[in-house]
């Protein structure tokens, strides 16, 4: 008796076998950036998940301060399979929105089970493969330029000192504080660039969703929880 079929459904097996081994392994990668000169700011953080099938962009090109609250524009683009969707957004953040959220943060803590504990794991995989960060800083007298530029150094090492426990450095970091000893100034561009498996971006959802049903069982409104945060922040 012939064994095609056999045959046929080992190969296909092995087929698709390949295939999910490339998808877990491929990498999901985050890139951030963040500019301000003067009263311009932009900032924006693209992902992009399966070799780009899947792209993510929120750019927020306009940042207002306005007395009591700041007010953002937004634009929201993603890209599935070839097809684009883009969507913009103004809205404005004032100290009360920034209260709800921040209460909002705490419930979500005490109702996911050791939340802080699924973030530290899972940052453990996060690959940094980019950080430059480069800073102009000037207040008009040169011995306060001089102290405010070894604050921000200060600054900027400590940032990295704690980064560099938190995820894999896999480049050297990029830094630089120029001081302008002429006139009162500051301007600052941060980027970055990190990936992480696919594998371990499923498998640290999957834990995340696992600890928020345990939370909910335990306290209730876990998930409602959840959405709240993220959608109504």
């Amino acid at each position: 008796m012939p064994l095609y079929p056999f045959g046929w459904m080992t190969a296909a097996g092995l087929f698709f076998l390949f295939i999910f081994s490339i998808v877990i392994a491929s990498p999901v990668v985050v890139n951030g950036h963040f500019a301000k000169s003067g009263n311009n700011d932009d900032a924006e953080i693209a992902i992009k998940v399966l070799f780009g099938l899947y792209r993510f962009r929120v750019k927020v090109p306009v940042i207002k301060f306005l007395g009591d609250s700041v007010q953002l524009k937004e634009q929201v683009s993603s890209t599935k399979t070839g097809i684009n969707t883009w969507k913009q957004f103004n809205e404005e953040i004032n100290a009360d929105d920034v209260a709800r959220a921040i209460d909002r943060l705490k419930d979500v803590l005490e109702m996911t089970r050791n939340l802080t504990g699924w973030a530290r794991q899972t940052l453990t995989k996060v690959k940094m493969t980019e950080w430059k960060w480069n800073t102009s800083v000037g207040t008009g007298d040169a011995m306060w330029t001089a102290m405010t530029t070894g604050f921000v150094w200060s600054v900027k090492t400590g940032v990295i000192g704690i980064l560099s426990q938190m995820v894999k450095l896999k480049a050297e970091p990029q830094m630089a504080v120029s001081p302008n000893y002429e006139q009162p100034y500051f301007s600052t561009e941060w980027s970055c660039s990190a990936k992480i498996r696919f594998g371990h971006a499923v498998l640290a959802g999957l834990k995340l969703f696992i600890r928020m049903r345990k939370g909910k069982r335990k306290k209730g409104g876990g998930g409602r929880m959840w959405q709240n945060l993220l959608f109504k922040v």
